[in-house]
This record gives structure tokens, C-alpha cells and sequence, in this order.
């Protein structure tokens, strides 16, 4: 059979780039080299960070040996278009807009009995779920199948002594399990009857920004979304983070800084590797080191349905020509889908690519088998059976189309609402 469902790793034909080893009720199949394609990705993710690399540091440099001092604004409290408010932070006092929060109005808010939430405005649908955690309340919005969470504070929750340490936290310290996790497709009983768990709090945005200069909160008060952004005077008179014309712009970190860590978290050489949970019925994706990662971990998996399904990939490829039509043609690769089911479906953790080879990846296919407390069994079956059972292996012959009418690779795309449309992220200070 043909296979569209991508796979989380593609272990190509060469068996020893790959091994298997378990510790306690943990399987991890890991890369032990890197492919050409992935050298060649570093490479270029590299060569993409060096100018903003560069750039960042010459404006580091440039401001060290600045004289200036930072723009003052010469007049006094918060300046025109803004009001003193003692609302915010108790003791403190912030510059607001005179006209109050912004205001958001839901056409509905629907809560779940499994601490999920509904809203919809303007006929665009919203879900996310929530968790307490210690004093945090942490949002978990669904984008493209995935829980994307952020941790806000609620004021009720701050207490006399508090601290501006309680009001910036790491970004996702507090995050449960299921952050990052996919989306169960279990439904859900929705009811417009009871009000948001958190309705009249304010709640503080933790994660991002500088609390002694600004503040941004939230509030749901009925089918209203209140959005509230608070600066010190002191941020005020000196303009933000700019200096003066003559001067280094050190706010333009905010974007190079960004940029050159986006590429060179795609530079990182370490190696992948899965983890399966067999006790914890969890799998987790991230590179081996020591150093942190990036990682998925997918909850809810029942690893004792693994088995191996022989199946064909198709890959498309097109080449462009400026001078013509361009060319496309397609190739397809068997090999076998190591399958696992979870509880909103099944995952192929891994394909492993043979050639028609069948018993190419064996010793590594039958160790995570075997890690997996499943036995030989699902591979032993696929090489007694009679060769006409099997997939034909075919290549297609290179055609020529036009670029604009090129298909898309064969591929399956996680679909998903995005989170709540009043996320607060697009205002947050790096």
C-alpha cells in the first residue's frame, strides 16, 4: 500500500546510522549519525544566522562605548494621552490610556466539564483548556492540534509581600504535561450556563516583559474581554528602550536577537531521538545531550499495539527552470511504518526505509519490538509472506509541467482552531 501519513523520523537505508537501547521502561531509538540532508540544513541555517549574529553584536559594541544617555521626556508624570492608575499593582503606580482596557465582546463563552473553554466572536470558533498550577493559572490555546500554553497571574492570588520576581517567570515553568501535547478528538460537553472560572480577576501576563516598566492583564467579565497595558512613568519619560538619534536603537535587539536564535536552534548538529514510555504510556521527541532542547511529547500511548505495516512512500520533486517548464517526477521508497495507536489516533513513529530489502533495519526493528514487550512476531509475519503479497516497487519516469501547476509532495497537515483570538502575545515585549 501507498502511505501519506508522515512519519516522525525517516530512517533511511543505511542500518548503522540508527541504534536502540532501553533503560528501565524506557525504549530510545536514536540517530547515530547525521544524513546528508540534515548537514546540509545546518549548513544552511548557519549561513542564515551569521548576518543577524553580526548585527547584534556590532549594536552591543556600538551602545558600550556610547556617551549618550537615554532620550528624557521633560514633562512631568505621565504626559499627555495618559492617566495615573494605582489599580494595577498595589503600591505602584502605572500610565494608562485615559479611555480604560481595551474591550473584547464574545458572541459566546462556553466552559467544558474538563476544564476547556469555547468562545466565538464574529463567527470565528476559539477553544483552549486551563490548568491551576500553584498560585499560576496556565492557558493552553489549540493551534494546528497542539495545546500552546502561556502562564498569567491572578491578582487575587498576589499577596502583600509580593515581589516583581512573582510577576516574571520563565517562560513555561509552570506548564503541565500536556503543553505542547496533541489534542484528544474526544468530545466535549460545552455549556453556556456557567460563567469563565476566572471571571472579575484581573489576570497578569508573567511570562514576557519587564513588570517594573510595564504590565499587561486580562480580565473576562461576562461575554467582555478586557485587555489592560500599564507603563511606569519612569519607562515613559525615557521614551522605552531607545536612546537618542546619535545613538545605538538597542530595541532593534528585540528583533535581530530573536532571529539569530531561531537559526541557530535549526544549526543545532546534536543528534534526534525518540523516547517510548512504555510504563508512563508517553513518547517524547528531542535531541540527545545534555544541554535543553526543543521537544513533542505525545501523551496516551498504547505501545502495546505497536506493530509494523510494509508500505510504499512517495516523495515528488519538482525542478525549476527560469528558461521553460518545469520538471516534476516522483519516487517511491518501501520500507516499513513502525505503528503505534494513542488515543486520538494512530502515530507512525518511525518508517524505515529498505529498498525492498526487507531485513535491512531487522536488528533494530526487532530491539525496539522486543523493548516494547510485543515480540518478534509483527516482523517475523512480513518476511513469510509470499513475495506477490507485497507492494510492486515502481519508479516514475521524470514530466515535464508547467511550475505554477506543479502538486504539492504527498504529505498530511494537523489540522486545528487557533487559540483564543485575544492572546496578548502579538503585545509582548522580547
Amino acid at each position: 500500500m501507498f502511505s501519506a501519513d508522515e512519519p516522525l523520523f525517516w530512517a533511511e537505508r543505511k542500518a548503522e546510522h540508527y541504534s536502540v537501547f532501553k533503560e528501565g521502561s524506557v525504549v530510545c531509538f536514536q540517530e547515530n549519525r547525521l544524513s546528508g540532508s540534515r548537514k546540509v540544513g545546518i549548513v544552511v541555517a548557519l549561513l542564515f544566522a551569521f548576518l543577524p549574529v553580526v548585527f547584534s553584536i556590532v549594536m552591543i559594541v556600538d551602545a558600550s562605548e556610547q556617551d549618550t544617555v537615554p532620550f528624557q521626556n521633560e514633562e512631568e508624570g505621565c504626559g499627555d494621552g495618559w492617566i495615573e492608575s494605582g489599580d494595577l499593582l498595589p503600591g505602584k503606580l502605572y500610565c494608562v490610556p485615559p479611555t480604560g482596557p481595551e474591550i473584547i465582546s464574545l458572541d459566546s463563552l462556553e466552559v467544558s466539564d474538563d476544564q476547556h473553554i469555547r468562545e466565538t466572536s464574529e463567527g470565528d470558533v476559539f477553544e483552549y483548556r486551563w490548568e491551576a498550577v500553584d498560585d499560576y493559572l496556565v492557558f493552553g490555546s489549540i493551534i494546528d492540534g497542539e495545546y500552546e500554553c502561556m502562564t498569567l497571574l491572578p491578582q487575587d492570588n498576589l499577596d502583600d509581600e509580593w515581589t516583581y520576581a512573582d510577576l516574571s517567570i520563565r517562560v513555561g515553568q509552570y506548564n503541565p504535561d500536556w503543553c505542547g501535547s496533541a489534542v484528544g478528538e474526544s468530545s466535549r460537553n460545552y455549556s453556556a450556563d456557567e460563567p469563565h472560572p476566572y471571571d472579575g480577576i484581573w489576570l497578569y501576563d508573567v511570562e514576557y516583559g519587564d513588570p517594573m516598566n510595564r504590565l499587561v492583564m486580562i480580565k473576562f467579565d461576562g461575554l467582555d474581554v478586557l485587555i489592560q497595558d500599564g507603563e511606569s512613568e519612569a519607562y515613559m519619560r525615557s521614551g522605552g528602550d531607545f536612546y537618542e538619534p546619535e545613538g545605538t536603537p538597542l530595541g532593534m535587539l528585540c528583533i535581530t536577537l530573536p532571529i539569530s536564535l531561531l537559526f541557530l536552534a535549526g544549526a543545532d548538529p546534536r543528534k534526534r531521538a525518540l523516547y517510548l514510555d512504555v510504563d508512563a504510556g508517553k513518547m517524547v521527541r528531542r535531541r540527545v545531550g545534555r544541554w535543553p532542547s526543543f521537544q513533542t511529547t505525545w501523551e496516551d500511548v498504547d505501545f502495546s499495539s505497536a506493530s509494523l505495516n510494509r508500505t510504499v512512500r512517495i516523495q515528488e520533486h519538482v525542478e525549476h527552470d527560469e528558461s521553460g517548464p518545469g520538471r516534476r517526477w516522483t519516487t517511491q521508497h518501501p520500507g516499513f511504518d513502525l505503528l503505534i495507536s494513542r488515543k486520538n489516533g494512530p502515530l507512525v513513529p518511525v518508517f524505515f526505509e529498505d529498498g525492498g530489502d526487507l531485513t535491512l533495519h531487522e536488528s533494530t526493528i526487532l530491539a525496539i519490538l522486543n523493548g516494547l514487550n510485543v515480540g518478534e512476531e509483527p516482523y517475523r509475519l512480513h518476511l513469510e509472506e509470499p513475495p506477490e503479497k507485497q507492494p510492486a516497487i515502481q519508479e516514475a519516469s521524470p514530466a515535464q509541467v508547467d511550475d505554477e501547476g506543479a502538486n504539492a509532495p504527498v504529505g498530511t497537515s494537523m489540522g486545528g482552531d487557533s487559540g483564543a483570538f485575544w492572546n496578548i502575545e502579538g503585545d509582548k515585549n522580547p
